[in-house]
């Protein structure tokens, strides 16, 4: 995928003329705060939990974002040991996609220790529940994103996740809270695509929840095999942590078959995931997933090759596997295609042709 950032004149010239992103020294506490970063507003609620907008939080979500235009982050004074971490993502962010930017413009602020609770970024998805039944250590808390993969204008679907995480929570013992944000719609943040920033984005709930949890795990997107550039990855995610909170990536041990292995083999895992699964950001319903996007599609392969009849109530399968896959544009990025490869050699002769159909289809566009 392309690392360029989405520049215009105004972004052109701040950086010439050395303009920094301040990140201001907030630390309120509330259920519904705003803080001003780089002449807009960002929007940060949330009804079941009171949350803290930290140097932190703000720094994580606009580090990536600054540095892909060129430009540094400079405040009042930042958690020391996060600074430091900082530091070296701004390496990891040169080494991999070329950006160039200063030093940050912080004192050394006051250090803290980490408290006991541990959050999980919890989406729904394959990853996050396999984080939720098998991560170590095991989570109390699940966060549910409001804004990130689901637009908060579609308050009927979040409503219906929101639902879905307080059922998982009563069963499996644990609390959960939804954070929604603008964050992804600010003019700043959006310089870069998703896949770029994400983690940190999911940093900064954790960061606004600081006086919750003392640590906050990310699941992996991609296994140890299929590693490569990325905005969350094993070395990069554990560096937005600061004294207060651990920032631990977890799961990427695990293929995505492995997981939905040990997931459809677990009781009550099995039936969760069978009710509540959630993959699909494309086409979002209140009922869950659309059935024929790239997510929702991969999934299913994954689930006729590891449970064969096992069918999710939030996905509709009205368009037969085979056709399904027949249909998919090509994919244009080299990490979600050694996904794909991953699902070849299962017992399906169809279903494996229809994929590698897909996969040399996909090869094809790329070598263009």
């Amino acid at each position: 995928m392309d690392a360029t950032p989405k520049m215009n004149f105004r972004d052109r010239l701040a950086r010439g003329l050395g303009i920094p992103v301040r990140i201001p020294m907030d630390g309120r506490r509330g259920h519904d705060l705003r803080a001003r970063i780089d002449g807009r507003v960002l929007h940060v609620r949330s009804e079941r939990t009171e949350f803290v907008l930290t140097p932190e939080a703000l720094g994580s979500a606009f580090l990536l974002p600054a540095m892909a235009v060129g430009r540094r982050l400079s405040g009042t004074a930042i958690d020391p040991v996060w600074r430091a971490n900082s530091l070296r993502i701004q390496d990891q962010a040169r080494a991999w996609w070329g950006w160039q930017t200063g030093a940050l413009r912080f004192n050394p602020g006051p250090s803290g220790r980490p408290g006991d609770g541990v959050g999980l970024a919890f989406s729904l998805g394959v990853d996050s529940f396999y984080s939720c039944f098998f991560a170590e250590p095991s989570p109390d808390l699940l966060i549910l994103a409001g804004g990130f993969d689901i637009p908060l204008a579609r308050r009927d679907v979040l409503s219906a996740m929101c639902d879905s995480v307080a059922e998982v929570a009563r069963a499996t013992g644990r609390d959960w809270t939804m954070i929604e944000t603008d964050l992804r719609a600010h003019r700043l943040f959006r310089k870069l695509p998703w896949d770029f920033s994400h983690g940190g984005a999911v940093a900064f709930l954790g960061h606004v929840l600081q006086e919750r949890i003392g640590t906050l795990l990310i699941s992996s997107s991609y296994d140890n095999d299929h590693l490569g550039p990325y905005g969350s990855h094993p070395d990069l995610d554990p560096l937005w942590s600061s004294s207060r909170l651990n920032v631990l990536h977890i799961g990427h041990e695990v293929t995505r078959l492995g997981k939905l292995r040990r997931l459809v083999n677990h009781p009550q895992a099995r039936s969760l995931i069978q009710r509540h699964l959630r993959v699909c950001w494309e086409n979002p319903s209140t009922g869950g997933n659309c059935g024929y996007c790239h997510k929702c599609v991969m999934t299913r392969i994954g689930l006729h090759r590891e449970a064969p009849g096992f069918h999710l109530d939030t996905m509709p399968e009205d368009v037969p596997l085979v056709e399904a896959i027949e249909a998919l544009p090509p994919l244009m990025h080299e990490l979600s295609l050694n996904f794909r490869r991953e699902m070849l050699g299962g017992q399906d002769d169809r279903v494996d042709a229809a994929l590698r159909d897909l996969i040399g289809r996909s090869e094809e566009a790329m070598a263009q």
